[in-house]
């Protein structure tokens, strides 16, 4: 993945390293797993719903809301972080360059809030 703060990461770099992820993923389901497999029409659909929710990435604040302690800190805890994705319906593929992973965060009102699902870009996306 990238590490970077907003004057060093290559944000377009960043869109590229999610489409290449978007483009070699293979879904396998655990034996272990609850519940039922995701069918191959259903993995394709949510790949697809993906790459059209791909946007210019750009910085945004984001607050951090993962955790007792972030929810109840006043002021609220900011990390700037990667906006790459935005489905249209509330929810937004972040990159937190500090902790270098993807976040799933949704838009409520004028803020963007983390919900507790971080990972890789598919499987934040996915988590929706």
């Amino acid at each position: 993945m990238m590490k970077g703060t907003d004057a060093a990461m290559d944000l377009e770099a960043l869109r590229r390293c999610v489409e290449k992820d978007i483009e070699n993923y293979r879904y396998s389901a655990s034996a272990n797993a609850v519940g039922a497999a995701w069918s191959d029409d259903t993995v394709e659909a949510q790949l697809a719903d993906l790459r059209a929710a791909l946007i210019l990435p750009y910085w945004a604040d984001v607050e951090l809301r993962d955790t007792h302690e972030q929810i109840a800190a006043d002021p609220a805890i900011l990390r700037k972080c990667v906006v790459v994705a935005d489905d249209l319906k509330g929810a937004l593929l972040a990159f937190d360059p500090i902790e270098n992973e993807f976040l799933l965060v949704v838009r409520q009102k004028d803020a963007v809030l983390t919900v507790g699902v971080r990972g890789d870009a598919i499987g934040c996306l996915m988590a929706r």
